[in-house]
């Protein structure tokens, strides 16, 4: 009889690898796969991990429509556990869609033992840039004072709401010529998907004489941005037209409306000249009858 000691050896594990989920709902709204999540894989039998896999739905609890079915995140991993925070593949972010997408996983040891885990945390996409309605034609009136609101509203086209709003001046249409206003904001955190409030801008930042274009742009809470160029323009004159005197007393006596008088008038502001008022008095500066 011939014995031979240890012919083979056997591994078992039966324990099912676990999941432990650190990872909050991701309330970012996100236009890009930058997020990274906190949820960790450990074996419990011994045999190791082998590889761990998400499935995404439009839904709760694996409802609603189907993303992405069960995707390998990492694969060969040949260690007790994996803690490093992960990305979602770049595949599957772009088939999510434009709202909150549910993100389960699951994982599997070596000896072919699972453990899965329904939506362990959801991601928030928005990648439909917002818009601008431009209700407001060009400032046609001359401006010699502020106040003016115009009629530029801005609107969220996803579901992460708007965040910011801004305008910027410049004496060329398509930003081009001299910068007057760098991009200012109109409104701040506007947290909801639509702007429609008229508004008003720096009169006192505007060149004289000129057409100042103002452009606009508006980004969402998840990043996504739109720029309009000139989406109005201000003509700004605070310069009051000029008078030039050439004209002495006429100590002609007149019996008829004979006499022409050398007085001259010159718009100084751009604005050019409306019209000419003459008051005529019994004594001098404006005094008598």
């Amino acid at each position: 009889i011939s014995t031979t000691t240890d012919a083979f050896y056997v591994r078992k594990s039966t324990a099912g690898p676990a999941i432990t989920d650190n990872q909050a709902g991701d309330d970012v709204w996100r236009a890009a796969n930058t997020g990274v999540y906190n949820v960790d894989f450990a074996d419990t039998g011994g045999a190791g991990l082998s590889y761990f896999q998400i499935k995404v739905s439009t839904g709760a609890n694996q409802t609603g429509t189907l993303i992405a079915d069960w995707t390998s995140v990492a694969t060969s991993i040949n260690a007790a556990s994996y803690t490093a925070d992960w990305a979602v593949p770049a595949a599957v972010f772009a088939a999510m869609q434009t709202g909150v997408n549910y993100v389960s996983a699951r994982v599997f040891d070596n000896a072919g033992n699972s453990q899965s885990s329904t939506d362990v945390f959801y991601v928030r996409k928005s990648t439909t840039v917002p818009s601008i309605v431009n209700s407001q034609a060009g400032d046609a009136a001359w401006r010699s004072a502020p106040g003016t609101v115009y009629n530029v509203d801005f609107k969220d086209n996803s579901s992460s709401g708007l965040d910011t709003a801004q305008y910027k001046v410049m004496t060329g249409p398509g930003q081009t010529g001299t910068l007057a206003k760098d991009w200012t904001t109109i409104a701040a955190n506007i947290g909801a998907a639509d702007y429609a409030v008229d508004w008003s801008i720096d009169f006192a930042s505007l060149v004289e004489g000129v057409t100042n274009y103002v452009s606009a742009r508006v980004w969402d809470l998840a990043g996504a941005t739109t720029t309009a160029n000139d989406v109005f323009y201000v003509k700004k004159d605070v310069t009051a037209p000029g008078i030039t005197d050439n004209q002495p007393g006429d100590d002609n006596w007149r019996n008829s409306n004979s006499g022409v008088y050398n007085i001259d008038f010159a718009d100084a502001g751009g604005s050019l000249l409306n019209k000419v008022q003459v008051k005529i008095t019994s004594g001098p500066n404006q005094s008598g009858i």
